[in-house]
C-alpha cells in the first residue's frame, strides 16, 4: 500500500493492484494506540498526563486503543449508513483497518506563506449540542446547565497543532469561500440526522447523549457531502442517570453539575459524565 498520510492518531494509505486487496484505489485508515492530549505541571516530578482528543499533541498510548476506535467506527458508519446517511464507510478490514472512500476536506491553502503567523485553513467539524454543556454553556452562562436543546448545530474550523477550534459564522464561511450557502444547510441536515440516530442508539443503551462530533468531506466520485474520518467514542460526551423534567431538562442537574468561575475562566463538569472507555464498554467495543 501506498502511505498518503502519517496522523497522530490515524495513518492513510491507498490500496494499489499488488496489495491483492478488493478496491484498488479506494483508501484505508489504520487505526493506532497513540492518543493525544496534555501534561499537567509539565517539567514537576508530579507531572500527569491527561487524555483528550480535543488536543492535537500526542502525549503517549493508550494499549489497545487502536482496536476499539476501530471497533467503534465500524460500528457507528455501519449504523448510519442502515439509516441512509452518506459516509465515506466501505468495509472493516482487519481489527485496526477500515477501507474508505476518497474524499476531498472543506480546507484552502494558506495564501500567504512568506508572513509569519500565516497558515492553512484546515477541514470542518460539526458539532451537535443536545444540551448546555461545556464550552456552549461557558459562552452562555445565563443558562440553566443542562437545559434541553433542539439540536443545535456548530460548524467549527480545526484548530491548528496547540491552538482551539475555531466557531465559523455561516456568512464567513461564504465569504472565504470555504462553502456555499446551499451546502451549508445540507451539512446542517445531514447532522441533525445523525445526531437523531446517534442520540437514539444511546438511549438504547441507558445513555443521555450531550453532544457529538462528526467531521465532513466531499466524495471523490461525484462531490457529494459525506461524513467521513472516524466516530470514535472519544467524540461523545454521554451521562448515565439522566432524569427529565417535563420540559426535557435535567431534573437532578445540582446534584451533578459542578462549576467554577475563576480569574475570568468558567469550569463545568458534570458527575455523571461517561469517559470514552466507560461507554466503550458499555456498547461492548473490545480489543479483538
Amino acid at each position: 500500500m501506498k502511505l498518503l498520510y502519517k496522523g497522530k492518531t490515524k495513518d492513510v494509505y491507498q490500496i494499489e493492484e499488488a496489495d491483492e486487496i478488493d478496491h484498488v484505489g479506494k483508501y484505508v485508515m489504520l487505526f493506532k494506540d497513540t492518543a493525544t492530549g496534555y501534561i499537567l505541571d509539565e517539567g514537576k516530578p508530579t507531572k500527569k498526563v491527561v487524555f483528550d482528543s480535543g488536543y492535537d499533541t500526542v502525549v503517549g498510548e493508550i494499549p489497545g486503543k487502536g482496536t476499539v476506535d476501530c471497533h467503534a467506527t465500524t460500528y457507528f458508519f455501519n449504523l448510519l449508513e442502515q439509516k441512509h446517511i452518506p459516509t465515506h464507510f466501505i468495509k472493516r478490514l482487519d481489527s485496526r483497518r477500515i477501507i474508505v472512500e476518497p474524499a476531498t476536506l472543506f480546507a484552502k491553502d494558506n495564501e500567504a506563506p512568506d508572513l509569519a503567523g500565516s497558515a492553512s485553513f484546515n477541514n470542518l467539524e460539526i458539532v451537535f449540542r443536545n444540551g448546555y454543556y461545556g464550552s456552549l454553556w461557558r459562552r452562555h452562562p445565563h443558562k440553566q446547565p443542562c437545559t434541553a436543546l433542539k439540536t443545535l448545530i456548530e460548524i467549527y474550523a480545526k484548530g491548528l497543532p496547540n491552538e482551539p477550534d475555531i466557531l465559523m459564522r455561516d456568512d464567513t464561511l461564504t465569504q472565504l469561500g470555504i462553502m456555499t450557502p446551499q451546502e451549508i444547510q445540507d451539512v446542517k441536515n445531514l447532522t441533525n440526522n445523525v445526531a437523531n440516530i446517534l442520540s437514539t442508539e444511546f438511549a438504547k443503551k441507558a445513555m443521555h447523549l450531550i453532544d457529538g462530533k462528526i467531521e465532513i468531506g466531499r466524495r471523490k466520485t461525484d462531490g457529494r457531502i459525506i461524513v467521513i474520518d472516524e466516530i470514535s467514542t472519544s467524540v461523545f460526551r454521554a451521562c448515565k442517570g439522566f432524569t427529565p423534567d417535563s420540559h426535557g431538562d435535567c431534573a437532578t442537574y445540582r446534584e451533578c453539575m459542578q462549576t467554577s468561575y475563576k480569574d475570568g475562566k468558567r469550569t463545568i463538569k458534570a458527575s455523571n459524565l461517561l469517559d470514552p472507555d466507560q461507554i466503550a464498554a458499555i456498547f461492548g467495543f473490545t480489543h479483538d
